[in-house]
């Protein structure tokens, strides 16, 4: 009975000490993030409504890097500039505080801005992508020394108490400790994964997509430089823009990235079809492939043309080599 109680006092000092700890770091950290968004949505809705301001892609950008410096947070932990946006055409639309002429006033400048988002690519550049990627490295890290520091000092607690209160060590109480240590580890491993996956309604969907893809783009750049072919990132072929374009035995190949699963929807696959067909119309493009994650189901994209392919990102190198 005394080495069930004293497992967990060890698992309860562990989950107290790692709860105190978490809200120190990790807490403060999305607190400020909350503070520094609520900071942001204030600043840009008084300047429209007081002020007539109308808001720039690029303004608000800076805006964002300027109040996650002020409330030090991590830019990446706030709103991107489309969320931003879209916050506060929220807000104007169910406002009751604003007149209904000032009201459409507002919306239209959102408007024009949404504009111009949609004409820009909603892609995360390499160096972007990578800063997150070593950002998220470095929280995984300290997380996993978090829980293995608490379960650490939870597993000696009880140990140092039973020694200051007999003045004698017994190895059953060693072999406790090592039990309280791997208990506390799953305790808390398994309450920060019920954690993360409560969480996963709340993360930012348009961020969410916009690591995904460029993760994605990332994977095939990767491929490309291993087996050495030569080609350019997101050029400019007119007023489109393929992902790569490359240069292989004297032809061009344009590939679009889509990191495609389940079912596509129509309206899509209807657009993705036309600008494949569009980029192959570009006198600069011999080529065009669209590479997907894994399989998809694609038999209505409609493609009508032998220069145009569908390959899976592990299909990309002899996709390649063939149409060289």
């Amino acid at each position: 009975m005394d080495g069930y109680l004293q497992t967990g006092i060890g698992i309860f000092v562990s989950i107290i000490l790692f709860a105190i700890g978490y809200r120190q770091t990790f807490g403060a950290r999305k607190e400020r993030s909350k503070s520094a968004n609520l900071s942001i949505h204030r600043a840009i809705i008084r300047r429209m409504v007081l002020e007539n301001y109308d808001p720039i892609y690029k303004d608000i950008g800076r805006i964002i890097e300027g109040k996650a410096r002020e409330f030090n947070a991590s830019k990446n932990d706030l709103l991107s500039v489309e969320q931003v946006l879209n916050t506060l055409y929220t807000e104007v639309f169910d406002s009751d505080l604003i007149s209904p002429g000032q009201r459409i006033e507002i919306e239209k400048r959102l408007l024009n801005c949404f504009e111009k988002i949609e004409n820009k690519p909603s892609k995360l550049s390499f160096k972007e992508l990578n800063q997150i990627n070593k950002e998220r490295t470095r929280l995984t890290i300290s997380l996993v020394m978090m829980v293995i520091v608490t379960s650490l000092l939870g597993a000696t607690a009880p140990i140092l108490f039973k020694i200051v209160e007999t003045k004698t060590v017994q190895i059953d109480w060693l072999i406790s400790g090592v039990g309280i240590f791997i208990g506390s580890i799953a305790v808390l491993t398994s309450l920060i994964m019920y954690r993360k996956n409560k969480e996963i309604g709340t993360v930012s969907s348009t961020r969410t997509a916009q690591i995904k893809l460029s993760t994605f783009e990332n994977e095939i750049a990767s491929i490309l430089n291993k087996h050495g072919f030569d080609f350019t990132f997101e050029p400019y072929l007119g007023n489109m823009r393929p992902d790569f374009l490359v240069e292989a035995n004297g032809k061009t190949i344009a590939i679009e990235a889509k990191d495609w699963s389940g079912v596509i929807s129509e309206p899509n696959l209807r657009s993705t079809s036309a600008y494949l067909r569009n980029l192959l119309n570009n006198k600069n493009v011999d080529q065009v492939i669209l590479v997907t994650k894994n399989k998809v189901d694609l038999s209505s994209l409609e493609i009508n043309s032998n220069n145009i392919s569908i390959r899976t990102i592990n299909e990309l190198p002899l996709a390649l080599n063939v149409a060289a």
